[in-house]
């Protein structure tokens, strides 16, 4: 028979408000997505909303986990730019112009114009290789 003491009453409804609340909480699993490939002016293009015209390959994915800590090891970090804030650099014993100064200057022009060339549908390639180039000639 059932024991339905005012005790195990209070534990049976807290069961269920467990329930509640996990499913009020949106406990899901990850949905699909699609990602499209698209050709527009003659380069391709890759998006989660459907093309204009026809999609040239459609596929479906789960979304990515997030990044765990040790997988961007072999990743470059940034170079900071300009000084710290309140550095004057005086007294330091280093020139304040580094030299080849013009390669530098002529990297980023050059990644400028390329990106301008590109328009924002620039590729990774294209992006890695004048990021690259610039901060080699600006070390």
């Amino acid at each position: 028979m059932l024991d339905l003491t005012p005790w195990s009453r209070v534990v049976r409804m807290m069961k269920v408000l467990d329930l509640f609340l996990l499913l009020a909480a949106g406990v899901t699993t990850p949905q699909q997505t699609q990602v499209f490939k698209c050709m527009e002016q003659g380069q391709a293009s890759y998006q989660s909303m459907p093309c204009d015209g026809a999609a040239l390959k459609v596929w479906s994915v789960l979304p990515q986990a997030s990044i765990e800590p040790g997988a961007t090891a072999g990743v470059r970090k940034p170079v900071r730019a300009g000084r710290r804030a309140g550095h004057s650099g005086a007294g330091s014993g280093r020139s304040a112009r580094r030299p080849g100064g013009d390669a530098c200057t002529k990297a980023r022009e050059g990644r400028d114009a390329a990106y301008r060339a590109a328009g924002l549908k620039r590729g990774f390639a294209l992006s890695s290789y004048w990021d690259n180039h610039v901060h080699d000639a600006c070390r």
